[in-house]
């Protein structure tokens, strides 16, 4: 995916999902062990989403 074609939202969609997370961690449990559970899942995507996006390394890089 070009980086052209993004929208605004496709490129802060997984910063404010990864936000609301903590936010979740944040709170009184239950509500922690959910943004923990999910973080404790995420955070290998989240990774390699970054990586893609900032080191053009994986299967989100831009491939140019």
């Amino acid at each position: 995916m070009t980086s052209e074609s993004d929208s605004v939202l496709a490129r802060l969609l997984p910063v404010a999902g990864t936000a609301y997370l903590l936010f979740l961690a944040a709170q009184p449990p239950p509500a922690r062990w959910v943004g923990l559970g999910c973080l404790a899942v995420l955070a290998p995507f989240a990774a390699g989403w970054a990586l893609g996006r900032f080191a053009d390394v994986g299967p989100w890089a831009d491939g140019q």
